[in-house]
């Protein structure tokens, strides 16, 4: 039986106050509402890794890999949407000089 080990309960500590505040933070801002997914999965991850020690190492262990997989899919799709949304379909700057201004 798996035993709980140290760094990864201090990291399912690191990862349990944002999770914590992240509904407080969607409030303030709506843009980081899209990694919600992907964050959650990755506490999942944390969490299951934790569980495994206690109790069903063998499907705590599952859902440890199985939430690996659902949060770099996740991440990877919201980067490619943020990628598109602003970069691709986004506007392009255009700088306004002043006349009779020198720039080098």
């Amino acid at each position: 039986m798996p035993s709980l080990e140290i760094n990864e309960l201090i990291m399912l500590i690191i990862i349990s106050i944002p999770a914590i505040f992240f509904p407080y933070l969607i409030k303030k801002r709506r843009d980081i509402m899209k990694w919600g997914l992907g964050f959650y999965a990755l506490f999942m991850v944390f969490l299951s890794t934790n569980l495994e020690a206690f109790a069903l190492p063998e499907f705590f262990n599952f859902l440890e890999h199985f939430f690996i997989m659902v949060a770099g899919i996740l991440m990877c799709v919201t980067a490619m949407y943020e990628y598109y949304k602003k970069v691709l379909k986004g506007k392009q700057i255009t700088l306004a000089y002043k006349k009779g201004s020198s720039v080098r």
